[in-house]
């Protein structure tokens, strides 16, 4: 209750008692692309969301599976292109490894959110990373939220309190939309959002080590970024020092199949993949010492990477097509 109180909000009913499909869940997100009328004529992509919220998962047993999650995948990515940021509750099996495990969580465009608790911890429901029922292995979830005991409204116009991920997710819905409230001139800019809610998150580590990514790197498998700052994200947001365009630097090397987009003030850098079928990318400091192994998929197209010391860094991008080294200054 109240994360961003003045926020105008629509919804689309994806379920029927509880169950849906891939085609109930696409319905929807197609709405949400290009909202209609009561009856379903006159679509309005001017009248789109800046953030949606969602809160469900799709198992086996409603029907989704390796044979129709490209098409689950291409609708997210539309709407992430079309300037809606697709959030995500990471999914409530943890709390073990590999436990994101159904769409839209495991997609890489979808903004996935796991739980924290009232002691700023990871939940013990919270699912985690990395995502391997389609091959990816991508790190999950990208951010945290509050979803413990999380007071909301119930029908009725009673109040009362519940946990879960789908409990963290709207934290991070009304964050997306104090952002644009704060800098209207981001609305639509998802990378830019995403990555200020990362950058600006509190780092939260852990022991918990899953799919080969230490618990104490940051992203990692459990808490993704770490737990979201609201405040620390709409002062960003205003001040515009962060994960701005403007402020980047590429650095590339000749026919690389990867570009680097450093960003001094925050410490962090953006990957962008370009023609590759995915590859693994690692960072190390100058005396060799590996800080990060990250395998990309096809499907990534950019990855927000944060929270190194000032200092020289060299990185490696192995692909099927070659090696590739490169620096990486962040004063």
């Amino acid at each position: 209750i109240g994360v961003a109180p003045d926020a105008q909000w629509i919804g689309c009913r994806n379920m029927e008692q509880g169950w849906g499909s891939p085609s109930t869940y696409i319905e929807c997100f197609e709405w949400f692309l290009a909202p209609t009328d009561l009856n379903g004529e006159n679509a309005d992509p001017s009248q789109a969301p800046h953030v949606i919220n969602n809160s469900w998962g799709c198992p086996d047993i409603e029907g989704c599976n390796q044979s129709n999650w490209a098409v689950m995948e291409e609708v997210v990515n539309n709407l992430k292109a079309a300037g809606t940021v697709v959030v995500v509750s990471a999914g409530n099996s943890g709390s073990d490894c590999e436990s994101v495990s159904t769409p839209a969580a495991i997609f890489e465009n979808s903004f996935s959110v796991g739980a924290t608790n009232d002691e700023d911890l990871i939940t013990n429901f919270s699912s985690r990373g990395p995502v391997s029922v389609d091959g990816s292995n991508r790190t999950k979830p990208d951010i945290s939220a509050p979803g413990r005991s999380i007071r909301s409204c119930v029908p009725g116009g009673g109040y009362a309190s519940f946990s879960g991920t789908s409990m963290a997710g709207p934290h991070v819905a009304g964050v997306v939309a104090l952002i644009i409230s704060a800098n209207p001139d981001l609305a639509g800019e998802v990378e830019t959002i995403e990555c200020i809610i990362e950058q600006t998150a509190i780092a939260k580590t852990t022991s918990q080590n899953c799919g080969g990514i230490d618990g104490t790197s940051i992203p990692n498998n459990t808490y993704g970024y770490g737990r979201i700052d609201a405040l620390a994200a709409v002062t960003a947001a205003i001040d515009g020092s962060i994960c701005s365009p403007s402020s980047t630097e590429q650095v590339d090397l000749v026919d690389s199949p990867l570009l680097v987009y450093p960003n001094p003030a925050s410490g962090s850098f953006t990957l962008e993949l370009l023609n590759s079928d995915g590859g693994t990318f690692e960072l190390l400091d100058v005396g060799g010492k590996r800080l990060l192994d990250k395998v990309i998929s096809s499907s990534q197209t950019q990855i927000n990477v944060g929270f190194l010391a000032p200092g020289t860094y060299l990185y490696k991008w192995v692909d099927n097509a070659g090696v590739w080294t490169g620096k990486i200054n962040l004063q």
